[in-house]
This record gives C-alpha cells, structure tokens and sequence, in this order.
C-alpha cells in the first residue's frame, strides 16, 4: 500500500520538515538572545510554524532545548570520535586530535559554544543536562584514549570526581576562548587542555 502524499510529500516528511525548521529558529533564537529568548511563541513567529503543529514536534519548550543541545552534542561526539580513531596509538597525539577538533568544531560556527557552553551556565535545565553528558564525552574521550583496563582499575569516586574536575575545566578554558578572553591559537589551546588530561590520567593511573 502506498503512502499518501500531499504536493509530493508525505505526512512524515512534512512533519520532519517542520521539526528541522523550529529547531533551526530556536537554535538562532539562543544564539542572539539565549535560551530564555527561546519560547513556544518566538520560534513558532520565526520559524512560521503553528503553535498547534508545535507541539506535535515538541512536547514543550524544555524539549526542544534540549534536542537543540543533543542535536550539537551528537554531531561534536562523531567529529571527536573519527578525529580519535585518525589519530594514532598514541595517548597524547590521540587526546590532541580530539581536543583540536572539537576546537575548530567551535570556531567554525560561533553559536555552537553559546548553545552548547555558556547557555549551560545560564539555563538550569541545560545545565543538568550538560552536568551529565559533557563529563561523559571527556570520559569516552579518555576511554578511548588508553587502555580500558587502566579505567576500570580506578576506584568509582575518584574517577568520578577527576572527570567531572577536568569537564569543568574544559569548558571554561572553551568558553574564554571562544569569547576572546584567551588570546591564542586552537593548536596552542589543545596543548594546554591535553596537559590537564594527561596529568589528571597518569595521577590516576598512580594511586
């Protein structure tokens, strides 16, 4: 049986459709103004999407925060991960690889740290969002970085609080750099952060 379409779409691809455009006015919307310019109102007038089909896409105004967050987070995550596996053997080469990316990931599209960075600080449900997900990146990053067995070999807690200390520090070297306030290169930027990495791993590795 064949799917009807209405001027040669499908029901499915119009609802994709408006689902790509409320996301792609709220993700402007945060960018100029941040997440509190983000409301059912504002992306339905910028996008010209009905607030009746709104809610057909979204549930709410959180849920489209926080797809907008995901959508970068999962796009980031596949860049860290190809630039790992690209990268060699090598712990620091491997830690470098996926810091630099992630740092012309940012400065390719300046939104991106608003979205994914300063507006974690700014909106409490980003900022649980993110209190989980960011601190999971670093740790796949590591993860894939040295061997597993090391990992595991570390007691819960203290990987716990070394992974959640060094997110934190990221971000915020991220966030000044982002916004100017650090006056130097990605490259230069990369070999600082892989130091904490690498020195927050080998304490680890030693206890």
């Amino acid at each position: 049986m064949s799917t009807p379409r209405w001027h040669g779409t499908t029901a499915q691809e119009r609802a994709g459709e408006r689902r790509r455009r409320l996301l792609d006015a709220g993700r402007e919307l945060m960018a100029d103004g941040g997440a509190a310019a983000v409301t059912v109102r504002a992306v339905t007038r910028s996008s010209g999407v009905s607030p009746r089909l709104f809610y057909e896409s979204f549930p709410d105004r959180d849920t489209l925060l926080l797809a907008l967050w995901d959508e970068q987070y999962a796009q980031l995550a596949a860049r860290v991960e190809g630039a790992i596996a690209d990268a060699g053997p090598e712990l620091a080469h491997r830690l470098r690889a996926a810091v630099l990316v992630t740092a012309h990931w940012f400065s390719e599209q300046p939104w991106r740290a608003v979205v994914m960075l300063r507006e974690t600080l700014a909106e409490e449900l980003l900022r649980r969002h993110a209190r989980r997900r960011l601190p999971e990146m670093v740790l796949s990053t590591a993860a894939r970085s040295v061997d597993a067995e090391l990992l595991a070999a570390v007691s819960p807690p203290a990987l716990e609080v070394a992974v959640v200390g060094l997110s934190g520090a990221i971000v915020n070297l991220f966030l000044e750099w982002t916004g100017g306030g650090l006056d130097v290169t990605a490259e230069q930027l990369a070999d600082e952060i892989v130091e904490l990495m690498v020195a927050a791993l080998l304490r680890l590795s030693s206890r």
